[in-house]
């Protein structure tokens, strides 16, 4: 499996749906970074499912800023049009919620992790600080 881990903001409210192995959330994400050749913003947006042990009482709406952690899945598939197009899906292992546009602007993060899914039982939410070391700057597509 490939590890994600991701920023981003809510495109909508985060939809509920069951399953025999319980209650999950879906919902996608818009992640944002820089082209340096076209000097331009490319949006790129990921499908996330998530455990509602996850979640917990939060609420995911629009524009929440978060930060996920999770399995990756790639898929490519034909648009109507005829392109070839890639979707991709994330199964959440965690979920950190950043502040932003739903929250008033406050920076605080909040992660929950899931310790169980059989059982149910989670990790209470922990306020974690996080610090994010500066790139050099080159043209690597990684």
């Amino acid at each position: 499996m490939i590890k994600a881990i991701f920023t981003g903001h809510l495109g909508a409210d985060a939809e509920t749906f069951e399953t025999s192995n319980g209650k999950f959330y879906s919902f996608r994400v818009a992640t944002n970074d820089f082209d340096k050749k076209t000097q331009q913003e490319v949006t790129t947006w990921v499908r996330v499912t998530a455990n509602q042990s996850l979640v917990g009482n939060k609420k995911l709406l629009k524009g929440s800023h978060v930060f996920i952690s999770g399995n990756l899945k790639a898929t490519t598939y034909t648009t109507k049009a005829g392109e070839t197009a890639v979707s991709l899906d994330v199964f959440a292992d965690s979920i950190s919620y950043v502040g932003g546009r739903s929250s008033g602007g406050t920076e605080t993060t909040t992660t929950t992790t899931e310790s169980s899914v059989s059982t149910g039982s989670f990790k209470q939410p922990v306020v974690a600080e996080t610090s994010v070391a500066k790139e050099p700057e080159d043209d690597l597509p990684f």
